[in-house]
């Protein structure tokens, strides 16, 4: 590892890029930060000490794999940490591909990270390992077997992309006119309904007799999970939390104090280091009134909640540089909170940046402060 650790986030310019730089601001003077980003006019990279303009993960995976390339070349990173799910399953495709570079890769097995990138394989994993998913059909299986799972799991079901994320492409389906349409879809799985039945039929009537409503939402408190994985497989800490959504994004973050529920988290975390996994793992579902939690989701990253964990004083960011580089960082927050609100944050762009980091491919802070001493000389 060199002397100043270098540290490279996939999409840094992300919301979960700029959570995890939140967790570093003011512990940062011993660390040199790199971000790629598909996009030149996000502030948020320059935020960075670097920055290096990539294609998108998906649209251009052999390009993006190029670039990769280079960038590691360049900036020799110590740690490489994924922002998207995209680049999760990137990361853990180059690990199985370089097993020496494991421990500067934050991610796991490769297998692990597809099941967390697919919901129809998220399925699948937990029903090996006795993790309790919200019950889930291939949308392709066919009309008569779509019918059988409504039969058995009643109305509203939920359609979903299986690759998708931030709820983009999901549909509450309401009759079986709604279900055929919803199995016509290609790559597409059927879950369950674990939110307030009644709420979504409530809504649905409303909107019969009085029409759309401009801005309207279905979203209620869920229950997380947020978990690290040492590289040796060592789950380190666990922390259970209740976020409140509202029209796709969380407005706030409270401790969920249940010993039960993180002991029964801690049994799902480990099932995941068995596996392979390795790093963050963030675990979403719904909670029911006996207390016990249907799993939704899984991320094998940080998430854009990350840095208001830090409030609530769980350094998950700090956790995985100490477990992977053996770098201490003082304490971020002395006195932890109970609950956290999110408040919008205004940024301005720097159009001479942009443009540098458009027409160049890459930027630096460093490059700018020798230009600037060299005009003061």
């Amino acid at each position: 590892m060199s002397v100043r650790p270098r540290i490279l986030l996939l999409s840094g310019g992300s919301g979960v890029g700029q959570s995890v730089l939140a967790c570093l601001a003011g512990r940062r003077t011993s660390i040199r930060l790199a971000a790629t980003t598909s996009v030149a006019d996000a502030p948020a990279v320059f935020d960075f000490d670097a920055a290096y303009l990539a294609p998108e993960t998906r649209r251009r995976p052999d390009a993006y794999a190029a670039r990769f390339r280079e960038v590691l070349a360049h900036f020799e990173p110590d740690l490489v940490i994924p922002c998207r799910d995209d680049d999760v399953s990137f990361l853990a495709g180059q690990r199985a591909r370089e097993p020496a570079m494991a421990r500067r890769f934050l991610c796991g097995d490769a297998s692990v990270a597809a099941a967390v990138l697919d919901k129809l394989e998220s399925a699948r994993f937990s029903a090996r390992n006795g993790l309790p998913f919200v019950p889930t059909l291939d949308a392709d299986s066919g009309f008569d077997a779509a019918r059988r799972f409504a039969a058995e799991h009643g109305f509203p079901l939920l359609a979903k992309p299986r690759c998708g994320f931030a709820s983009r492409g999901v549909r509450l389906i309401l009759d079986a006119r709604q279900l055929e349409q919803a199995c016509a879809q290609e790559d597409y799985v059927l879950q369950k309904y674990a939110g307030d039945a009644d709420a979504v039929r409530r809504l649905a009537d409303d909107i019969a007799r009085c029409g759309v409503p401009l801005f309207h939402t279905l979203e209620d408190i869920k229950v997380s999970i947020q978990a690290g994985i040492s590289p040796g497989g060592a789950v380190t800490r666990v922390l259970a939390f209740g976020a409140l959504g509202r029209l796709g994004r969380s407005e706030g973050l409270h401790l969920v104090d249940d010993a039960r529920l993180v002991a029964a988290a801690t049994t799902w975390v480990e099932a995941f280091a068995r596996a392979g996994w390795r790093g963050p793992l963030n675990i979403q579902g719904h909670r029911g009134a006996s207390g016990d939690l249907t799993i939704f989701e899984f991320n094998g990253r940080f998430t854009g909640s990350t840095a208001a964990r830090l409030l609530l004083g769980f350094d998950e960011v700090g956790d995985a540089l100490r477990d992977w580089l053996g770098l201490m960082l003082a304490p971020a927050v002395p006195a932890p909170a109970q609950e956290v609100l999110f408040c919008p944050a205004v940024r301005a762009l720097d159009r001479g940046k942009a443009q540098c980091l458009r027409r160049d491919g890459y930027w630096s802070a460093g490059d700018e402060a020798q230009a600037t001493r060299a005009v003061e000389a």
